[in-house]
């Protein structure tokens, strides 16, 4: 009893507020699919999927049609009609799935003992806790993806439940931006441009209220040498006067509004360390935006170009600068050298 007793002393000493709450939707949903059971729970998540993806395709249709005759903005009319097709969707089937379909479902279905009505409404759990999921991760996403409070941000991110869950849903950032993204200006979970790539990034925001984060550089360098450690790679040799050069980027990036390995100057990664007298044979750059340093990370690693800089087996020394811009998120500059 006391082991059991430490071991949950231990674990909720671990959470926080976000975590609490993801805790309580979850428990709402799984009631409230007891309470209705299985069919009901699964049309619930089958419309809940379909509404969003609904919202998605036809956004921009109804986001033209904002424009055009109340003449607002392309990026609230985006948003906005996220929401109207969403909502569309939602009579739509709330009339045809939930009062046609289900109805059929439960014309010629009866329970007739009581172990089937008990078995009926405990697997209208499972349908209602994949509700759940999909709308925490939904919300949490929204909530690192966007410039909101600085306060919400790093609630998220200190939370267990809540961090986890946006690292294992990160396609939702994408898309959330997609939609929301012009209406306020920025936002994205993970946000890159290719290593080899000339390609340069409107980022629509500007901002001078930024600070060097020491630590997630050093969290940042670690993890890359974890990285080549699993493949039997030689670690990489910490530069602080690569890290001197990727905080500088970093900080332009954000004082200018763009997102480039080049400068607005056309001044390459390359260039930029030779400004800085550093020599070298081989280099290269990564760069990312990201909420915190686990996602920069995972965002590196799922992407080739950038996979193989940091498993790159000419460099041995790496500078990361990471500069927090607030409610803008992270920006990481990895520089490597031979």
């Amino acid at each position: 009893m006391e082991n059991l007793n430490s071991f949950l002393v231990q674990l909720l000493s671990g959470l926080n507020w976000v975590d609490v709450a993801v805790v309580l939707i979850f428990l709402f949903y799984a009631v409230e699919g007891y309470a209705v059971g299985f069919f009901a729970a699964l049309t619930d998540l089958i419309g809940f999927i379909t509404v969003f993806f609904i919202g998605l395709v036809f956004y921009v249709f109804f986001g033209r049609i904002l424009v055009q005759t109340i003449s607002i903005s392309p990026g609230f009319a985006n948003a906005i009609g996220f929401f109207i097709a969403a909502f569309v969707a939602e009579i739509i089937l709330g009339v045809v799935v939930k009062k046609i379909v289900f109805a059929k479902m439960l014309k010629n279905f009866s329970l007739e003992t009581d172990f089937e009505k008990y078995l009926y409404s405990f697997l209208g759990i499972i349908p209602a806790v994949f509700s759940a999921f999909i709308l925490v991760s939904f919300i949490l996403t929204m909530i690192l993806s966007l410039p909101l409070s600085g306060f919400l941000k790093k609630s998220v991110t200190d939370s267990r439940l809540g961090s986890k869950t946006v690292i294992d849903t990160q396609g939702f950032a994408k898309q959330i931006n997609s939609v929301f993204g012009g209406a306020v200006n920025e936002g994205i979970a993970f946000f890159t441009v290719e290593p080899k790539s000339n390609e340069s990034v409107n980022l629509n925001f500007k901002t001078n209220q930024f600070s060097a984060d020491k630590a997630a550089e050093t969290k940042m360098l670690n993890m890359v040498n974890e990285e080549r450690e699993k493949r039997g790679l030689g670690k990489l040799v910490s530069s602080q006067s690569l890290t001197q050069v990727g905080r500088r980027h970093c900080e332009d990036m954000f004082k200018r509004g763009y997102f480039s390995h080049y400068t607005p100057e056309g001044l390459s990664p390359f260039d930029r360390m030779a400004q800085a007298d550093i020599s070298f044979e081989y280099a290269g750059e990564n760069l990312a935006l990201a909420p915190n340093t686990d996602l920069a990370m995972q965002g590196f690693m799922e992407s080739p170009g950038h996979k193989a800089n940091i498993l790159g087996e000419n460099f041995a020394k790496l500078g990361v600068g990471a500069i927090d811009g607030g409610i803008y998120g992270e920006m990481f500059c990895q520089e490597f050298t031979d």
